[in-house]
Order: structure tokens, then C-alpha cells, then sequence
């Protein structure tokens, strides 16, 4: 958490000496653009996350867009390991692996004007909106004993109460598709701010780093860990990197 905070103070820093430089050349024409779209791909202090926007640009400065984006939430006390070298890694305490499906509106305005000779545009931003949380249970691989079967495994939804998932009990991690049984789904929403910085060289093009914070919280709570009470919110710091494309006014 701590080298992703200073990852994000060193990224700030070094953008907007970027956006102070100074170089010579011959003015151009700036190109005007209504729309814009990008892919965004992220990486957060709890998981990380994909996404797609899509905004209208009214005048120079401002930009409005909505958004969709996909996430993935890790606990923060989830420690992967196995106990028998054959069987699947798991976490031993995981209740949940939760993910945030979200959709929502944006606002972004430009604090730093890319000048004409190349340089960076730096833009602070703000975003809400509605989304889903689905929390995919925890199956595991049990060890059994039968006086016929001998030794055997079965797979069982995680239960810290159940003396037989104690953790010398456990085998590995069951497949994926057998932990599709009972999701968890929980309405909620979510919140962001933060600042991007476009450094594309192409005035159609984007590419843009972007530094922030976001929050989710969803209704009822969902308890992630055994032995750990159920967050009502999920709060993370981001970097992502988002590219995409512009749409000029008059083409």
C-alpha cells in the first residue's frame, strides 16, 4: 500500500514537471474534438480492473462521459499457499472473492492546457455511479475418510464453524466452476476522483496515465474472511493507463 502511495506521488510529480517544459517549434493549428473514447486498464491497492469510457468534449476545457467498468477486489490479510503439493492453492480463511460491475457518469476538466508544441495535459476528474457487487464463494477439496472409499475428497463450500475444514483437512481449492453454487450479488455504488495526464503526441490519440482514489460500497455488507467483520466499504488507491481515440469537430 505504502510503494503504490509513493508509486502515485512520484507519477504526479514527474507529469507535471512534464507539463512545465518548454521547447521551440513551429505553431500548428489546434485540433478541435467533440467525442472521445478509451479502453482503461488498472491496477489498485486491493485488486485491479478493466474498463471502457466514452465522453463529449462541449468546449476546450470541459468533458463529460460515462462509463463501465469491471473490478477485482482482494483482502487484504488473503495469503495464497497450498497444503499438499499436488492440490490447488488456496486462501485459508476466504469466505469471498468479490467483484464490482459498475456503471456510472464522469466529469473531467482541464487544469494544465497541452501547449501547441507537445508537452502534457493534465485534467482532474471526478466519477459516480451505480453497481453490482457478486461475491463468488469459497469451495474447497475436503479430505474424508470412509471404512470402503478409504481416503477421498469432496468438494464443500468453506465453513470456518465445520470442524472437518480445519486446515489439515484441506486438500486444495476446488475447480472454478464449482464454486458458481451460490453468489452472493449486492446492489451498492461507487465514487473516484483523482487526476489524469494525456501525453499522447497525436492530437486524435489518447494515452493517458491516470493516478486516484476509489471507494465501493454495497448493501447488506458481505463478510470477505472468516474472523473479520463484513466492510461496509471498500476504499483503494489506483493507477491506471487508458488509450483510446478522438473525434475532431470538423473533419
Amino acid at each position: 500500500m505504502k510503494k503504490l502511495h509513493l508509486l502515485l506521488g512520484f507519477t504526479i510529480c514527474f507529469f507535471f514537471l512534464q507539463a512545465q517544459e518548454i521547447d521551440t517549434g513551429e505553431a500548428e493549428m489546434e485540433v478541435i474534438t467533440i467525442k472521445e473514447w478509451n479502453f482503461l486498464l488498472c491496477l489498485n491497492s486491493s485488486g485491479f480492473s478493466v474498463g471502457f469510457q466514452q465522453g463529449k468534449t462541449p468546449n476546450y476545457k470541459d468533458k463529460h462521459l460515462w462509463e463501465v467498468e469491471f473490478s477485482y477486489c482482494i483482502h487484504y490479510k488473503s495469503v495464497l499457499g497450498k497444503t499438499r503439493p499436488d492440490g490447488r492453492s488456496f486462501c485459508f480463511g476466504k469466505l469471498y472473492d468479490l467483484f464490482f460491475l459498475r456503471g456510472g457518469y464522469g466529469y473531467q476538466r482541464i487544469i494544465a492546457h497541452k501547449p501547441y508544441y507537445g508537452g502534457v495535459q493534465i485534467r482532474y476528474f471526478i466519477a459516480a455511479g451505480a453497481s453490482i457487487c457478486f461475491g463468488l464463494p469459497t469451495y474447497l477439496d475436503i479430505i474424508k475418510l470412509d471404512t470402503i472409499k478409504g481416503l477421498y475428497t469432496e468438494s464443500e463450500r468453506f465453513n470456518p464453524n465445520n470442524p472437518d475444514h480445519h486446515i489439515g483437512n484441506i486438500f486444495g481449492a476446488a475447480r472454478f466452476f464449482n464454486r458458481f453454487h451460490k453468489i452472493a450479488v449486492r446492489p451498492g455504488f461507487y465514487a473516484k476522483t483523482g487526476l489524469n495526464f494525456d501525453f499522447s503526441n497525436n492530437p486524435l490519440k489518447m494515452q493517458v496515465l491516470e493516478v486516484g482514489v476509489s471507494m465501493d460500497m454495497v448493501f447488506p455488507f458481505i463478510q470477505q474472511m472468516a474472523h473479520n467483520r463484513a466492510k461496509p466499504a471498500y476504499f483503494y488507491a489506483y493507477i491506471a493507463y487508458s488509450f483510446g481515440k478522438k473525434k475532431p469537430r470538423y473533419e
